[in-house]
């Protein structure tokens, strides 16, 4: 775990360099903070008669972003090292491959958390000015929080696969998307309520409302939990075929 963490201490430095990491914050701050004062202004105007306003519509909206997002941070994390030749190096050091899989996602994942803690501000003022629920606050957070997990993992194992950073970030992209749509995929098979369950189950969506409606489920942090973990355990076998070539 200490080579994991020195791992991710190295590539954190080289995540905040990068344009995209405040580009994404920059476009979170905007967006959700528009989301976030629209709900508030529609509810002034409705003298209090619309919906009170509320953080899912803004989590819902930053776990979409994100699906952009999560693989333009993690497509360099192991292409790089493997196009520069320093993958080459790292392999040499006493450090197993699951170590560098764990630390670089653990900096990709540290730069989310980073993120998601800046949308806290939104709770903070509806608790300070009105009385909402925490119930569905707390729960839509850790569903964030478990949705970018798996999305960094899928990103990772993308940046596995190639050493071109172009192809990793169409990888990732593309695998998120499919697990994003396919529920709406589902919907296609009314004939077959077996395929569209099968579907629900694989799909980002389908497990993230429990959470948005305050509604945790076993299953549901189940499957982020698989997700990452079968992406980084895939990525760590991608890496150990190539030290033997």
């Amino acid at each position: 775990m200490r080579n994991a963490w020195l791992v991710a201490q190295r590539e954190l430095g080289a995540i905040f360099v990068q344009p995209i990491a405040y580009v994404f914050i920059i476009m979170i701050l905007l967006i959700t903070g528009y989301i976030f004062a629209a709900q508030i202004a529609f509810y002034v105007l409705q003298f209090g008669g619309g919906p009170p306003p509320s953080v899912a519509n803004v989590l819902g909206l930053f776990t979409f972003l994100a699906i952009f997002a999560a693989p333009a941070v993690t497509m360099r994390l192991l292409s790089e090292e493997q196009r520069s030749g320093t993958m080459e190096l790292l392999m040499t050091l006493p450090i197993r491959d699951g170590e560098v899989v764990f630390g670089k996602w653990l900096a990709a994942f540290i730069f989310y958390l980073a993120s998601v803690a800046l949308t806290i501000i939104y709770p903070v003022i509806l608790i300070r000015f009105g009385n909402p629920d925490v119930g569905p606050i707390f729960s839509g957070y850790l569903g964030t929080i478990l949705w970018g997990a798996g999305l960094l993992g899928v990103g990772v194992l993308a940046s596995a696969v190639s050493e071109n950073q172009i192809v990793s970030f169409m990888l990732a992209f593309g695998l998120n998307l499919a697990l994003y749509l396919a529920a709406l995929a589902g919907q296609s098979f009314t004939s077959n309520p077996t395929i569209t369950n099968v579907l629900n189950q694989f799909s980002y969506e389908a497990h993230l409302g429990g959470f948005l409606d305050g509604v945790m489920t076993a299953t549901d942090v189940v499957y982020y939990i698989l997700v990452t973990a079968v992406a980084l355990f895939a990525a760590t076998r991608i890496l150990e075929t190539r030290r033997w070539r």
